[in-house]
């Protein structure tokens, strides 16, 4: 998938399972799948019932800052106006709403993206995919699996970011000396929400994570690495950075048959051996997870990204190594009552954003969530029944556009794993920002929907673009975006001084085992609330993602504001090194 900061895929020398000291599987929670028609009829369903009223089972809510690469210190600015706002300034937040309706960039990643275009376009449409490889900001490739990297450019990509806990180490005046460390292993980990990094009892031993560190949380990817006190010089030494420091953590385990990795891209590389301890969100704890502990960053990359780790929630066929992914940990270990995770994903503001994890907050989204079964359970990708601009229709099979006719959409899940594979899909990953598609639909689409000065764009000449998906219910479900939501604003140089609106493309061209394809980005995922459940989790086969359309109102901030007041801040753990407290 596109770039995010130290990607999941991983080369190393040897492919074996890694194994921690760690619980054995358990059997199957409760069902929560949805229920699949026989027809195909393009109407309204009603909201799937869950087991328990929607949003009770959410355990856990972290806040996310959306790092668009305008610095840090934009992001910290960010971070005080929404710590004001829950001291009771009702006008911080006013300053991030905006005076046109378009997608909000930073300037870095509008100028990125025009630039993107121009070099592409400019191609004539040749195949790019090995100068998108040698290019590649974070992401790479997976040599088991082939996986190469898609396109990605330095100011494009937003992170998503929150804090973990990892590892164990004694609270402050805790007594807690011990010859034996794997004792705490079966320790009880009850974090107090009043404190994100208070502490647990032990017996009569205190203890809280060993460490917090700021990570990307990526639909796109599998596996993890945390910035680690192995590291001694470089971006990932600098003293802003966190570390998670393994020689202070009782539950840190070498891991069986752990090996040195490398993550090798465009512009450097990272690399470290693996570990396996606990990891701590809120007041869940995954024990013994295996993960890479960065021990060297190279790369100028690194310097402008102030970002401490990646955790990876993509499924196990992408993980590199045999390792059990951090969300499997959760099924197996029932860590929640739903295996489920959610995102929020807020349209201006860059400090209002949210993952939730154990089920959906209807103060979040409106209008029914509709779930779409996962074809092929590598990325979160579902069947794309149509892609449409307006009155034409894109033809995958035949590579060009048809009149739009009444869709009609026979499941391949019936069909072999070939035929599944080769039904056209939509990713679904919060670590891409824009929407994406392939060598010669994405020419195509540039077409359509050129960008250009604002004052030309309407309706007539940039009219509504519609991804159809097969809900599980057996219905036809329409995401229609108008040119306002797929295209974002920036000084034009070209338009007189006048606004600039780019189409929020990228070209990507995703491996051919998981294509056709196309990415739904960020930028979709700010106009629609995504659900990812993984059900029972007895298998890969049985996951979904719902989508709501997002609520951007006083009363979703509000909600979002009484749900993290007590979170870690940012610029309080930030702030003071940049004169920004």
């Amino acid at each position: 998938m596109a770039a995010v900061a130290l990607r999941n895929c991983l080369f190393a020398t040897a492919v074996v399972q890694v194994l921690c000291d760690r619980p054995d599987n358990v059997g199957p929670l409760g069902n929560s799948k949805g229920t699949r028609g026989n027809g195909a009829q393009r109407r309204q369903p009603e909201l799937l019932p869950g087991k328990r009223q929607m949003g009770q089972s959410v355990l856990h809510v972290t806040r996310l800052h959306r790092y668009d690469h305008a610095g840090l210190a934009a992001m910290l600015q960010a971070e005080t106006l929404w710590q004001a706002s829950l001291n009771g300034n009702s006008t911080a937040l006013r300053t991030f709403k905006q005076r046109h309706n378009y997608v909000h960039l930073s300037e870095q990643q509008s100028k990125g993206l025009r630039e993107h275009h121009q070099e592409v376009l400019a191609g004539g449409g040749m195949d790019r995919g090995r100068a998108e490889v040698n290019d590649s900001f974070l992401r790479t490739g997976h040599r088991k699996t082939r996986a190469r990297p898609v396109t990605s450019l330095k100011r494009l990509d937003s992170q998503y970011v929150g804090y973990i806990g990892v590892g164990t180490a004694p609270a402050e005046g805790g007594n807690c000396v011990t010859t034996d460390p794997s004792s705490f292993m079966d320790a009880p980990r009850l974090v107090d929400d009043e404190d994100s990094s208070s502490a647990i009892e032990h017996g009569n031993c205190q203890v809280t994570e060993q460490s917090q560190v700021m990570v990307v949380f990526d639909t796109g990817s599998t596996n993890i690495w945390i910035n680690s006190d192995l590291c001694k010089v470089g971006a990932c030494a600098k003293p802003d950075r966190h570390h998670y420091n393994h020689s202070k953590s009782m539950t840190y385990k070498v891991p069986e048959h752990g090996l040195k990795l490398k993550i090798q891209f465009g512009t450097g590389e990272v690399t470290g051996p693996q570990a396996c301890d606990d990891f701590h969100v809120g007041p869940l704890t995954v024990k013994q997870q295996t993960f890479g502990m960065i021990q060297t960053e190279a790369g100028a990359v690194f310097d402008d990204v102030p970002l401490e780790g990646i955790l990876g929630l993509a499924f196990k066929k992408m993980s590199a190594n045999g390792v059990m992914p951090f969300f499997d940990n959760i099924i197996n270990q029932k860590v929640l009552d739903d295996n489920q995770f959610s995102f929020y994903f807020n349209l201006h503001n860059p400090a209002a954003n949210a993952i939730l994890w154990g089920g959906a907050d209807r103060n979040f989204f409106t209008g029914p969530l509709h779930y779409f079964k996962v074809t092929d359970p590598f990325y979160w990708s579902i069947d794309l029944v149509s892609f449409r601009i307006g009155d034409k229709e894109w033809d995958f099979d035949k590579g060009k556009w048809k009149k739009n006719m009444n869709t009609e959409f026979a499941p391949a899940a019936t069909g072999s794993l070939m035929e599944q594979q080769q039904t056209p899909k939509a990713i679904v990953d919060t670590g891409t920002t824009f929407f994406t598609a392939a060598d010669g639909l994405f020419e195509k689409i540039m077409d359509e929907l050129p960008s250009g000065c604002c004052e030309q764009v309407n309706r007539t000449t940039h009219p509504n673009m519609i991804y159809t998906l097969h809900s599980t219910d057996g219905n036809l479900v329409d995401f229609e975006l108008t040119n306002n939501e797929y295209m974002s604003v920036s000084k034009g140089e070209d338009c007189k001084d006048q606004e600039y609106c780019s189409t929020d493309f990228m070209k990507i061209n995703i491996p051919a085992e998981h294509s056709p394809a196309m990415v739904l980005g960020e930028v979709f995922l700010r106009h629609f609330y995504s659900v990812f459940d993984r059900g029972t989790g007895e298998n890969e086969n049985i996951g979904r993602v719902g989508f709501a359309r997002a609520v951007h109102d006083d009363t979703a901030l509000k909600r979002l504001q009484s749900l993290t007041k007590n979170a870690a801040s940012y610029t309080k753990i930030y702030g003071s090194k940049h004169n920004l407290r």
